[in-house]
């Protein structure tokens, strides 16, 4: 069985007793470890030496003995020594490399073999405004020119709508897909006639009071354009009285600012410039009715879209683009005779006759083959702009010739018909 054995307090017995239990037996003692290095310089063990002088009998001998061998050979780490050396390795590797370049300079060496060997790295002044190229066409590396803050470089700047329809791979598949689309989103030419109502001068008074709207709250003007051929598309449909027809503009012009605009005005803006007149709740009524009946196709080219796309494809002045787009608002105070002829077909048209008027040549080939339209084919849709062109002086509605006074548009609606006319 094993058996327990009771340690007892020890410093309660004699100083024999205790020692006679400290010095355990010669075969119970520990062996002494052995050398864990060989290249560490161990000092010979000695036989000790008992000091007669001390009276602590209680120290053993075998702890004096090895307290006097680590005082012998204390562990020292020569520090300076090896700063010394890596300093004199420096100076030799300077020397070296002083010594080839002075050996090169007495050697006539190509310029491409002499430019191995570099000269110690010095401070480098950068200049930020440009970068020399090298002369000596010898590095490997080409410089990424990207982040350089260089001087830039003068290019013809592009507008939004140039870049956007520079596209020569699809150019004719858009512009046939635009035609298309003209053709199946087209209002009825005659829907006036339907219209108990409502009259010619009444759409143009709404048509004027939305160019006034647009100039208002800064809209683009293809904000404009949608808004008169939503409400044309809805008129060919829906008989309106007249107290509904501003509300019917109004929601119109909520639509066209949402789809075109990046920030469009709220539905309050829209309650606010008609004076209180209509509700939110109403606005937002005819806004669901109109969606309804142009059943979401919102997305449906218009005269100005055909004027940027033939502008970009011909490459015509900034001066004859104003004037075509001022000859194309024009014609939106007018439903007849206008609706009868196609958005691509009047914007040919107002190319047609801008161009007249600056006294240029009125239709060449490239216009040709870019809108796929001929002169005679144009002449009855130019000859009714001729005639607005002329009278727009006399409209009873002015705010699009005050938009186009201004020196954003070049001034062109100062301009007078040039005579004689084209028909």
């Amino acid at each position: 069985m094993a058996t327990f054995r009771i340690s007892q307090d020890q410093e309660n017995r004699g100083p024999n007793v205790r020692k006679t239990q400290q010095e355990p037996s010669q075969q119970q003692r520990r062996a002494v470890l052995g050398v864990l290095n060989k290249n560490t310089n161990r000092v010979p063990l000695q036989k000790p030496q008992q000091d007669t002088s001390s009276g602590d009998e209680n120290i053993c001998p075998k702890q004096k003995v090895t307290s006097q061998v680590f005082q012998k050979a204390p562990f020292k780490i020569h520090e300076e020594k090896l700063i010394e050396e890596k300093a004199v390795v420096l100076r030799d590797s300077k020397d070296h490399v002083s010594d080839i370049s002075s050996k090169l300079k007495s050697v006539d060496l190509p310029g491409a073999v002499t430019s191995l060997h570099r000269q110690p790295l010095q401070e480098i002044s950068v200049r930020h405004d440009f970068f020399e190229e090298d002369s000596t066409g010898g590095s490997p590396m080409s410089l990424d020119r990207s982040g350089i803050l260089s001087t830039p470089v003068k290019q013809k700047s592009k507008s939004a709508q140039e870049l956007l329809l520079d596209v020569d791979e699809y150019r004719e598949e858009i512009y046939l897909y635009l035609r298309e689309a003209e053709a199946r989103h087209r209002p009825k030419p005659g829907y006036m006639k339907k219209q108990p109502y409502i009259t010619y001068s009444m759409r143009s008074v709404l048509v004027d009071w939305l160019v006034e709207v647009a100039e208002e709250y800064h809209l683009q003007t293809e904000t404009l354009y949608l808004a008169v051929s939503y409400i044309d598309r809805f008129l060919s449909f829906m008989s309106v009285v007249h107290s509904k027809l501003q509300l019917v503009g109004t929601a119109a012009m909520f639509i066209a600012a949402k789809y075109e605009e990046i920030y469009p005005p709220e539905v309050s803006e829209f309650v606010y410039i008609t004076d209180d007149t209509y509700t939110k709740k109403q606005v937002l009524r005819m806004e669901h009715l109109i969606l309804k009946v142009l059943a979401f196709d919102l997305s449906v080219p218009t005269t100005l879209s055909f004027i940027t796309s033939f502008s970009a494809s011909y490459g015509l002045s900034e001066t004859t683009v104003f004037l075509a787009m001022y000859l194309g608002e024009l014609s939106l105070l007018e439903a007849d005779p206008y609706l009868q002829y196609l958005p691509s077909e009047l914007a040919a048209s107002c190319i047609a006759l801008a161009r007249h008027t600056l006294d240029q040549e009125v239709w060449p080939d490239d216009l040709e083959n870019v809108t796929r339209y001929k002169f005679e084919d144009l002449k009855p849709c130019v000859c009714h702009l001729n005639e607005t062109y002329s009278n727009a002086s006399t409209f009873p509605q002015q705010a699009v010739r005050e938009k186009y006074k201004s020196n954003r548009w070049h001034n062109v609606s100062l301009l007078t018909p040039r005579t004689p006319a084209l028909c």
